[in-house]
């Protein structure tokens, strides 16, 4: 577990704070016949229109992505929900329960929600419901967890489904075959799916940026052509924006921030303790990148707070 979280950090801290979820739904809403397909598993679903979600919602969070679809020839609401980690703030149960109520008082139809965990250590203890129990007052909401990391990642290739392929790499490649020359077939598939140039820079760029929760930088832009990266739209977007970092310049900075965020982000979802929020400053003064990458490691690895305090010391 502690690989890939060092992973997933050498390159998120590359990316802005938020990107994952902006690519997935713009992928989901580009593609929204494929999403309900995958997350009812079933053809007998048609999609109507992609939802408006400029809705308010529990602490200003939104909904990613809610679709009005036909299924089984009633009218329904197919939310997604995008989690690159774990939902700290607000427990995800909560959350649904608080997407699922709007959903049914704005567009007056049943909900089907589906949280999707993009990250590999994201979402083993999301309970799928959320409930009251109340004499009288009893509320049950369920829903449907998908983490990536769990699929066969070949089916979703071998279907050939555009709006799940650049989610691919994020899923359980075959057997014997490393996520390098995973993402390298996930990129061949992606490329021989039928689309103008500029889509398709799009596409492979979009396919980069979700590779990045798991992999580092100088390998997707070694697979993925960097000139086809620099020309993606979506690049360019998130640069008219203000929100690129810069994926070359001051990268050793930015990793080291990133590590040191990561450290508190595992020692905050392991101990639940406001003591941890104090320990930012001591990280902050640590200038070696790799003695941070192996406390990320400790921190993962610690039976409490205390005991990664007495490492930190050491």
């Amino acid at each position: 577990m502690a690989e890939n979280i060092e992973q997933c950090t050498s390159t998120e801290s590359s990316v802005p704070r938020g990107q994952y979820d902006i690519v997935s739904k713009n992928v989901i809403q580009q593609n929204p016949e494929d999403w309900i397909q995958f997350g009812l598993g079933i053809s007998e679903a048609r999609v109507i229109e992609v939802l408006n979600t400029e809705q308010p919602t529990v602490k200003s969070n939104r909904a990613d992505s809610f679709i009005h679809a036909n299924v089984h020839g009633k009218n329904a609401v197919i939310h997604f929900e995008i989690q690159t980690r774990d939902s700290t703030e607000i427990p995800m149960p909560y959350r649904v329960a608080g997407y699922a109520g709007r959903g049914i008082e704005t567009f007056g139809m049943p909900v089907y929600s589906h949280v999707i965990y993009l990250h590999p250590d994201a979402g083993r203890n999301d309970p799928g419901q959320y409930v009251q129990e109340m004499h009288g007052y009893n509320i049950l909401i369920q829903y449907k967890v998908i983490r990536l990391c769990e699929l066969d990642g070949q089916n979703f290739l071998d279907a050939k489904l555009k709006g799940l392929i650049p989610f691919a790499p994020l899923m359980k490649p075959p057997e014997n075959v490393d996520s390098k020359e995973w993402l390298r077939q996930c990129v061949q598939i992606a490329k021989s799916v039928l689309q103008d140039e500029s889509q398709q820079a799009n596409y492979l760029t979009n396919l980069g940026i979700l590779g990045g929760i798991i992999l580092d930088y100088e390998t997707i832009r070694d697979i993925i052509l960097e000139e086809t990266m620099q020309e993606s739209s979506v690049i360019q977007h998130f640069t008219q924006q203000g929100i690129e970092q810069g994926i070359e310049q001051g990268i050793e900075q930015g990793v080291r921030k990133g590590t040191i965020e990561a450290i508190l982000d595992v020692l905050e979802e392991q101990f639940q303790s406001n003591d941890v929020q104090t320990l930012k400053l001591v990280l902050e003064n640590i200038e070696e990148l790799q003695r941070l990458k192996q406390l990320l490691r400790e921190a993962a690895r610690a039976n409490s707070l205390e005991a990664f305090k007495q490492t930190l010391e050491g």
